[in-house]
Parts: C-alpha cells; structure tokens; sequence
C-alpha cells in the first residue's frame, strides 16, 4: 500500500517554525504599539497632526535665545512677548510678579543690573498640546559673558496666538545661602 503524502508530513512543527511562531507572537503586538501611538504625535479628528515636540522644541529654543540676548540690546518688549499675557514669575528670593508691565520692570532691573545675557540650557521637555514643561539650567552673565549666577530653572509653556510663550516660570541658584546670623 502506497503511504499517504498528506498523512506522512510530520504534524510537529521544526524548531525553526517555532521560533518564528514565538518571535511573531513576541513583536506583533510591539509593532501594533508603535503604529497605535503614532510616534507621539496627536492628530485631530482631520487626521492632521497639530501638536509636534519636535516643533515645539524648535521654537521654545528660539524663544531662550531671545530671552537671553535681549539684556545686551535693553529690549524689554521682546522680552516681555517671550511670555504669554497672563504669565507669572518666580524669581529666587522675591514674590511672584503676574503681567507684562511686571515681568518689563523685573527686566529693566537686571539691565540695570548690568546682565548682559542668560544662557538657558533646556534639560527635559514633556507634555502636549495644552502645555509643556521644560526643565534646565541657566548663567546669568554681565559683560563680557563673565558668569555672575548659575541655577536651573521650571517653565510651563502655553501656545497663544499660535506661539510658544512662557506662562509659568520659576528659578534658583545653584549658589547655597550666607550662613543665618547667630
């Protein structure tokens, strides 16, 4: 009697069939994650994408250089437009200051001051389209680019008008106290 072909093939699959089989069933579900989360972008019901990190990276860094660069020139207005129009500061040793026309007079103070620059160095971003948080350090520097305070700092950032403006922003220095008077 001639054996069946169908019935001869062995019904056990080869090593080889299961490790494929177990490498499917481990990176099926990886592969559904990553196109599910869609690369951390959020998409409108459009399908069009309007929040990216990457974007808003671009454009909190721009913002910093502003910042920092606008104690060389004494441009308190471009200072200020780096902030939204309800933003709050807090600066270290001083109460919170809420406003434009705060925010200018603290401004104005440093030019004063002679700060001619703060180099701001953004450690973490994270959030979304309602708001980010950046995280980083700072040099405070007078003439010459001479460091004059070193600290980090917390900013939460808000979209108005179709920019990134700071809203929230709060610092320290690094540098510790003078001992308390005993």
């Amino acid at each position: 009697m001639k054996p069946d072909l169908e019935y001869d093939k062995n019904p056990l699959p080869s090593s080889k069939q299961l490790i494929m089989k177990r490498l499917l069933l481990l990176f099926a579900p990886v592969a559904l994650l990553i196109v599910a989360c869609d690369g951390g972008k959020k998409t409108s019901d459009t399908g069009k994408s309007d929040f990216n990190m990457d974007s808003v990276r671009a454009q909190i860094s721009a913002s910093n250089a502003v910042y920092g660069g606008c104690f060389a020139t004494g441009d308190s207005a471009a200072f200020a437009a780096c902030y939204t129009s309800d933003a709050c500061i807090s600066p270290t040793g001083m109460p919170k200051m809420c406003g434009k026309e705060a925010i200018s007079a603290f401004f104005n103070q440093g030019v004063k001051m002679g700060v001619k620059n703060i180099v701001v160095t953004t450690e973490e971003l994270m959030g979304g389209k309602d708001g980010v948080i950046e995280t980083g350090k700072y040099d405070l520097q007078g003439e010459g680019g001479a460091s004059w305070e070193k600290g980090k700092f917390i900013v939460i950032w808000k979209e108005e008008n179709g920019k990134w403006k700071m809203h929230r922003d709060i610092w320290n220095s690094n540098t510790p106290p003078p001992p308390a008077n005993k």
